[in-house]
C-alpha cells in the first residue's frame, strides 16, 4: 500500500525514529492506528515517536474531508507528506492542492493556511525538530 511507502521513506532520514524501535519492533495496520482528538477541533493524531512537547517528533495528522484551518503558523519548521486525501497548503502568496506523495516544507513562524479539499478525509505525516504548537494571529 503507498501509504506505507510513502511514511517508511520519510522515517529513513529520521535515524531517532529507527533507535526508538530498533529492539522491541514494530508493526501497526494502517486501520489499526489510535487516534487522540485534538480539543476544539475535528482533527485528530497520532504520535509515531517522540515527544510533541519538547520534540523531536513524527505524528500522523487527520483532517476531516472539507475541513479548512485558520491561518497559523508553528514555532518549529516542519516536513509534511500526503498519505490520504488532497492537502491543500497556502504559503507566500502561492496555493497549492497536493495528492498523495506531496511534501511541504513549512518554515517557522510563517503564517500559512491548510485544508483538506478531498470528499475523504486526509492523512499527513508530519514531522517536527521541535515542539508541536500551533499560532493563531488573535494570540
Amino acid at each position: 500500500m503507498g501509504i506505507f511507502k510513502l511514511a517508511a521513506a520519510a522515517a529513513v532520514s529520521l535515524t531517532a525514529a529507527t533507535a526508538a524501535f530498533a529492539d522491541t519492533g514494530l508493526m501497526t495496520k494502517f486501520d489499526d492506528i489510535k487516534w487522540t482528538p485534538i480539543e476544539g477541533t475535528p482533527m485528530s493524531l497520532s504520535i509515531l515517536w517522540g515527544d510533541r512537547n519538547t520534540g523531536p517528533y513524527a505524528m500522523y495528522l487527520k483532517m476531516p474531508g472539507g475541513f479548512e484551518v485558520p491561518e497559523h503558523a508553528h514555532t518549529y519548521a516542519y516536513e509534511g507528506f500526503t498519505i490520504q486525501g488532497e492537502w491543500q497548503h497556502s504559503f507566500a502568496g502561492e496555493t497549492k492542492v497536493l495528492p498523495v506523495g506531496s511534501r511541504v516544507t513549512q518554515p517557522g513562524n510563517a503564517f500559512h493556511g491548510d485544508a483538506c479539499v478531498s470528499e475523504e478525509d486526509c492523512v499527513l505525516f508530519v514531522f517536527q525538530d521541535g515542539k508541536g504548537d500551533a499560532i493563531f494571529h488573535s494570540e
